[in-house]
């Protein structure tokens, strides 16, 4: 466990965004730990990286925010994040906003849920992402979905 784990008594609880109490804190940690995840990191200006973060974060805040779950430590930092689509096919808005939506397209009926995952350096390594993919996955599966898609990358 790392030393910011300790610090923040090692216990971590997953929960809905719209259940945190700062949803506005809880958005700009979001932020922060995208950004720290991205290897994307220079942007043309300030209006660019929103865009970027828009592209990936964006929807799913304005369209699904019960299904973006937060790992919160002990004393309250948002130590990473997984935001979720259930209905891939469905989010047409979202397949404009995600570059190569549509090569998945033909998966989506046995795999219509998907999402992303992102947890703070310092606190990787710890099945973090793990207990947010399934809670994920537990959701989908209580919604009766037959599967979840992810794509990852280096």
């Amino acid at each position: 466990m790392t030393a910011e784990a300790k610090a923040a008594g090692g216990e971590i609880r997953l929960e809905r965004l719209t259940a945190l109490p700062d949803r506005g804190a809880a958005q700009a940690a979001l932020e922060e730990i995208f950004f720290a995840s991205t290897t994307r990191t220079e942007f043309a200006s300030s209006a660019d990286r929103a865009a970027f973060l828009a592209t990936w974060t964006g929807w799913f805040v304005a369209e699904a925010p019960r299904d973006i779950w937060m790992a919160v430590a002990g004393d309250g930092l948002v130590v990473g994040y997984l935001t979720g689509c259930k209905d891939s096919a469905g989010s047409v808005d979202l397949a404009r906003r995600i570059p190569k939506y549509e090569v998945f397209a033909d998966h989506f009926a046995a795999y219509p849920a998907h999402f992303h995952v992102n947890v703070r350096p310092g606190w990787r390594e710890h099945g973090l992402g793990r207990r947010l993919v399934d809670r994920f996955a537990d959701d989908c599966r209580a919604d009766g979905l037959p599967g979840v898609h992810l794509v990852t990358a280096v």
